[in-house]
């Protein structure tokens, strides 16, 4: 080998293959060591954030669905409840309809026995003025006439 005096800024000679080839086994390296794991790591955390972005809206969806069945569940549970409360309300009105007639009923009924003891007992009360009044009758004529009727 010849060795060449020159003064240039890149001499091409042996010890530039063996910075090249040294250069290209710690590209090499690299590449093995810090770069192809570093890749791996993103493409994984890259598919790790996608599966949790699919996920998060499949959660999504859900609980839109679950918010809709929700809201209909509600909106039949409120038109159940108007429907009872309308049913009670008639069963109440019936109810009180039923009651008022039997009170009615009953009020006729009592004034009908009021009725009865009531004139029942002017019978009687008139049956023992008639004698009293005969009695009464008498004896003021007896005194009016001084003497003795039969």
């Amino acid at each position: 080998m010849e060795i060449i005096n020159a003064t240039a800024l890149i001499s091409i000679n042996e010890t530039f293959f063996i910075l090249l080839l040294s250069f290209l086994l710690f590209l090499y390296i690299m590449n093995r060591i810090m770069i192809r794991p570093l890749i791996a790591v993103r493409s994984e955390r890259s598919a790790y954030l996608e599966t949790i972005r699919s996920e998060i809206d499949t959660a999504k969806s859900d609980m839109d669905d679950l918010n809709k069945d929700i809201d209909a569940e509600r909106v039949n549970l409120l038109h159940e409840a108007h429907v009872m409360v309308t049913r009670l309300e008639e069963e109440a009105d019936h109810d009180v309809s039923g009651i008022l007639a039997s009170a009615r009923t009953e009020i006729t009924d009592i004034r009908h026995e009021t009725e009865a003891s009531v004139n029942q007992q002017i019978t009687e009360v008139r049956s023992r003025l008639t004698t009293e009044v005969d009695v009464l009758t008498t004896l003021i004529m007896e005194k009016v006439l001084h003497r003795r009727l039969q």
